[in-house]
């Protein structure tokens, strides 16, 4: 014998075919007059059984029970499903025999299940078999509680039950004069009910609002609304509304769940022509004792005008949209393009529809796309921070916007793009551009003297040395050119002259001081030249002419190089110390903003040692420093001079702030630095005690917004960029 098991999981699937299908009965049969008219009522009825049944097959799982004649119909799960509907339909006036036959039908019902869903005979007989048993144990059981109760607590039920009744009409009315909107009831088109507000709609009442709150009022009210109820009852709607006739007419033809439309009605009680939402809807009836419909007044009047008002206040918005000097670009949550004003498609050079629709990522400069990605992911963690890109104009033009972005986000707080407003920032990068640039010839020629002096020390050197061998080399060829004419006279004459002659040549000439210094000169010579050649490379290498181009940098080296040729700026005031982490990671960035950052922080840093130092015989110390983390690179400057006074700590940043007299200063050093290390996605900040000194940290990321995340990002979004 199979287990049962499966026979309550398939009931407790199936409550809706269980429930249409005991329905059908009740329908087919007459016994719907008797039962409740809503779907619940019938779902509860379903689930209640098939509970009761899937609880005894769970005590009873292995075998089908047994009609004996000492069972008990009270213990176990469907004995008291019968009790139960027994002394419920008992109180509500059902009789036993019309129970009783609605019942076989509910049987039917779960034996029709069975045999629809259970393809194997003998499995199917076992189950119907189970089934039948438990049924007849259910029936015992009502018939056994029916026959045993007393007449006086069948009456009592009943009382009860009716008492009960009575308080659900009390609800049903209570809730129906509820509605705020006026609800009429229609039986074939004809009046059947109206709520208070129906009323209101249809006749003047006055002094309606005191309607909730009075009791006394309240009473009143509803005398003179039953009297308007008996005017209007059994009246056709048409009557009322004539207008109405082709959507009633609609609604029966094509049988419909609701019919909704707009009109226009005089109220009665307000004297004013207002516009209501008008919905018809059939009764919820499922055994279609009450067929009719119901017609809901809502009263859209208010929302109307707030329709308007805000169809006014968009054309406003989308005028000052359209005319404002910043360019606004929606992005979705995939970078397409959802909506644009015209700043944008002058600012591009294209039309409105070819921009919308495409992916943002074409019209961006191709050095970009990584970072807007990235910037594109922040936005997802709700950050709005400004950012900068360039596009790219429909000329193959340069455009450098700034963006101020606000995320966008639905009601479930799910991403959905972006808002950004675009300015134009061409003309300021250009100025910034120059300032740059201004700065840099700035500080190169502050240092120009340096570098002339550091070159013109082994220069002397040179210029010494390359004398001193010009005129012992005048000697040296003299004594070439009279050892060659000994030579000749060797072979004509008598060898004893040639040989005298050559001892006096040497005698004239001091030969071991020549051979003992020559080379020493020489390597003078070389020395100082490859001294000049190190600081011309250090300058070459400091200037970088490709200065819009991101390299990969040996950030230790291109240190070096800076603090070389800066040495004329610090050497009287500092000792410099370096420690260089070995096997430090390559910086992508551009090499000479990089460098112009190390020399503006080594001449702040030499600046505040003079400050401090400038009038004693004592230096100060600068110290170098770099090392690395998991994504971010370092670079730290710290001397112990002057300090910076707490009263300027937020103002050193800012553009032309100094604290030097004037014209030692023009306050762009530590400014321009703020830029460039914003522009390489970097940061910096400072720790610094008065008259001890200041320590300046930068931070690098060492993939500064092309990290493999956002590779892969750039992969999800396709390559639909353009090759800028």
């Amino acid at each position: 014998m199979n287990t049962f098991r499966q026979l309550a999981i398939l009931l407790q699937e199936n409550e809706s075919f269980l429930m249409n299908t005991v329905l059908h009965y009740a329908l087919a049969y007459g016994y719907s007059k008797y039962t409740s008219t809503l779907v619940e009522a019938w779902r509860l009825s379903i689930s209640g059984l098939t509970n009761a049944i899937s609880q005894y097959i769970s005590a009873n799982p292995d075998a089908i029970p047994d009609i004996r004649v000492d069972s008990n119909y009270r213990d176990d799960a469907v004995a008291s499903f019968g009790v139960v509907e027994a002394k419920r339909h008992r109180s509500r006036g059902i009789d036993l025999g019309m129970f009783l036959g609605l019942f076989k039908y509910y049987r039917d019902s779960y034996l029709d299940l069975v045999k629809e869903k259970i393809k194997i005979n003998e499995l199917a007989s076992q189950y119907s078999r189970y089934l039948i048993r438990c049924f007849d144990r259910i029936e015992l059981s009502f018939c056994i509680e029916w026959a045993t109760a007393s007449e006086d607590i069948k009456l009592e039920e009943l009382q009860t039950k009716n008492m009960l009744l009575v308080n659900e009409k009390n609800k049903y009315l209570t809730l129906f004069e509820s509605f705020l909107s006026p609800l009429i009831l229609l039986r074939d088109d004809h009046i059947e009910n109206m709520n208070m507000a129906g009323v209101q709609l249809l006749e003047p009442l006055e002094g309606t609002g005191i309607y909730y709150y009075d009791q006394e009022y309240r009473r009143q009210l509803r005398h003179k609304k039953s009297k308007s109820i008996l005017k209007f009852k059994n009246k056709n709607i048409l009557r009322l509304f004539p207008w109405m006739a082709s959507a009633l007419t609609a609604f029966d033809k094509y049988n419909a769940t609701y019919n909704q439309f707009v009109a226009s009605i005089f109220n009665e009680t307000s004297k004013m022509q207002e516009d209501y939402c008008i919905t018809i809807f059939p009764m919820r009836d499922l055994s279609k004792k009450f067929s009719g419909k119901i017609i809901f007044f809502d009263n859209i009047s208010e929302k109307k005008m707030a329709e308007v008002q805000l169809r006014e206040s968009e054309g406003k918005y989308r005028t000052l949209v359209e005319t404002m000097n910043e360019g606004i670009l929606v992005l979705n949550e995939e970078l397409v393009v959802t909506y644009i004003n015209e700043m944008v498609s002058s600012l591009l050079g294209y039309p409105k529809d070819e921009i919308i629709g495409q992916k943002i990522l074409k019209f961006l400069h191709a050095e970009c796309n990584e970072d807007f990605i990235e910037q594109q992911r922040l936005r997802k963690e709700g950050n709005a921070d400004s950012h900068e890109f360039v596009m790219v104009k429909s000329n193959g033009e340069k455009v450098f916007v700034l963006s101020s972005p606000t995320p966008l986000f639905d009601a479930s707080h799910k991403f959905v793009g972006s808002y950004e407003v675009l300015t134009n920032i061409s003309n300021i990068k250009l100025i910034e551009m120059q300032l740059i640039h201004s700065q840099k010839m700035e500080t190169i020629g502050v240092m120009a003297s340096g570098i002339a002096h550091e070159i013109n020390t082994p220069l002397q050197y040179v210029i010494g040395n390359s004398s001193f061998i010009k005129e012992n080399m005048e000697d040296v060829l003299d004594l070439t050119t009279k050892i060659r004419e000994s030579l000749k006279m060797a072979a004509s004459e008598d060898i004893h002259d040639a040989l005298q002659g050559l001892q006096q040549a040497f005698e004239g000439l001091d030969i071991e001081f020549i051979t003992e210094e020559m080379p020493r000169a020489i390597s003078e010579c070389m020395e100082g030249l490859n001294r000049i050649a190190a600081i011309v490379t250090s300058v070459k290498r400091f200037s970088h002419p490709d200065s819009d181009v991101f390299k990969s940098i040996n950030v230790n080296r291109e240190i070096a190089n800076t603090i070389t040729i800066s040495k004329n700026e610090w050497k009287s005031v500092a000792q410099l110390t370096s420690d260089f982490e070995e096997n430090l990671p390559n910086l992508q960035c551009i090499p000479s903003d990089f460098n112009q950052v190390i020399l503006n922080l080594i001449i702040n840093a030499s600046h505040a040692l003079q400050e401090k130092y400038g009038d004693t015989s004592e230096k100060g110390t600068i110290h170098m420093k770099t090392y690395s983390g998991k994504h971010h690179l370092f670079v730290s400057v710290t001397d112990n001079g002057a300090g910076i006074q707490k009263s300027i700590r937020d103002k050193i940043f800012s553009p032309f702030f100094t604290t030097k007299d004037v014209g030692k200063g023009t306050g762009m050093g530590l400014a321009i630095v703020l830029k460039i290390i914003e522009k390489h996605k970097g940061k910096i900040w400072f720790e610094s005690e008065e008259g001890q000194g200041t320590t300046f940290f930068v931070q690098f990321p060492l993939k500064p917004a092309f990290s493999e995340e956002v590779q892969l990002n750039l992969e999800d979004y396709g390559d639909d960029s353009q090759a800028h």
